[in-house]
């Protein structure tokens, strides 16, 4: 399956004097890496490879100029194992300075790799991060997503969609009970996709936390996890976190930082430019991937279970936030993700920042729409007369003008599944 951020990456390495690619565990950062280097001329080093490793750490500029040769590529997967690599790779990098490298240093998780950059390459490295697979890349559409639409101020009158409703739904379906985690996503026994989720933050999370953090407590990260997991799609709270697994509040906001370092769950700020005095100023937090809310949530892995205990709304929301997200780093765009509730409860979900504005969205597991769906919609826009339209992205058939400001957008043609 072609990943999208392909034509990114390689844009990039053609530009940019270095690339660090960072993502969580199990994305397929390697794999991609591969297939470019099948395609164009280029090395992979892997320092997942202890030989290779240790080969690299008793002499790193050798290592490398052996290695590297200008006009070609080198991607240096796991590249933070090896910390004595960076300076070696600023040496190469201030040799061809101005000129790009074609060098990609990549990384799971984001933690050391970004201390590493701060530490030794600040100012030559620029960041791109990759996700699971999107639900457009599972549908194969070539379609120009409709958020890089609203980017441009350029929406549409309507839009249909060639293929049935009945199979985005399906689709759809599909991506939120299994997720994009490659390995997962493209197997088809059931069990061995449970299976798989169950062993997820034991088998690829937990060894890296322990590793650069050198927690002790096992037992009780591994709970932190699960039940940060549930709370995707809501505001965090550490001492709601540190009550329910019987660690510390500190502790508990250690462990949340550590999954967000691993590029697991991310952490949206609230958006404070507001005239609103009372913000509830708590970080909303998000689990990377669909799959992992299920096991902790006991939905059994069946959306109808998740509809009937009211679980599904997070789910969704979750959903939605994670593929905007992929198709702003499958497209190389910028945004700075935010959301937005007050002490009266009014609230929008995703607010994206832009170089061209600011855009509010509201994530409703809806089919029709009613004015009370947009409540939140309307209390920000009257907080903030400058910002022309917001959207209220939804399960449906058609782009609908609610207001003369808030236009409804079915998901599918949001992110281009169709």
């Amino acid at each position: 399956m072609k990943r999208r951020i392909t034509e990114i990456l390689v844009s990039r390495l053609n530009s940019f004097r270095a690339i660090a690619l960072l993502g969580p565990r199990q994305v397929g950062k390697s794999y991609l890496l591969k297939e470019i280097v099948k395609r164009h001329d280029g090395t992979l080093l892997s320092f997942d490879d202890p030989v290779m490793r240790a080969e690299a750490a008793k002499d790193p500029l050798k290592y490398l100029k052996q290695r590297y040769n200008p006009g070609r590529y080198l991607f240096i997967d796991e590249a933070a194992k090896v910390p004595e690599i960076f300076n070696a790779v600023k040496i190469l990098i201030d040799e061809n300075d101005p000129k790009p490298t074609g060098i990609c240093l990549a990384n799971s998780g984001n933690y050391l790799l970004l201390r590493r950059i701060k530490e030794t390459l600040a100012g030559r490295v620029s960041l791109l991060s990759i996700y699971p697979l999107s639900w457009q890349e599972f549908v194969g559409s070539d379609r120009r997503p409709g958020l890089l639409e609203i980017f441009e101020n350029n929406l549409p009158g309507k839009a249909e969609p060639p293929i049935s409703l009945a199979e985005i739904d399906r689709s759809r379906e599909e991506r939120l009970l299994w997720g994009g985690y490659p390995m997962p996503a493209l197997l088809q026994d059931r069990d061995s996709r449970i299976i798989w989720v169950n062993d997820y933050v034991r088998t690829y999370i937990l060894p890296l936390v322990v590793e650069q953090f050198n927690i002790r407590d096992i037992t009780a990260f591994d709970r932190s996890a699960q039940i940060l997991f549930t709370q995707s799609a809501q505001f965090f709270n550490a001492s709601k976190l540190a009550q329910i697994t019987g660690v510390s509040q500190p502790t508990a906001s250690d462990y949340a930082y550590f999954l967000q370092a691993m590029m697991v769950t991310t952490f949206v700020n609230s958006f404070l430019h507001s005239p609103f005095k009372r913000l509830v100023k708590q970080p909303k937090t998000y689990t990377v991937d669909p799959l992992l809310l299920h096991q902790p949530l006991g939905t059994g892995f069946s959306i109808q279970t998740t509809i009937d205990r009211n679980q599904i709304g997070h789910i969704y929301e979750t959903f939605i936030f994670n593929e905007m997200q992929k198709t702003v780093a499958n497209y190389g765009k910028v945004a700075e993700f935010h959301s937005w509730r007050t002490e009266d409860k009014a609230e929008v979900d995703i607010i994206l920042s832009t170089a061209d504005g600011v855009v509010p969205f509201e994530v409703k597991w809806s089919s029709k729409l009613t004015n009370r769906d947009i409540s939140g919609l309307k209390s920000f826009l009257k907080a903030y007369p400058d910002i022309k339209n917001g959207y209220v992205i939804y399960r449906g058939e058609q782009i609908e003008q609610m207001t003369d400001r808030i236009v409804a957008i079915p998901d599918w043609w949001l992110l281009g599944c169709y």
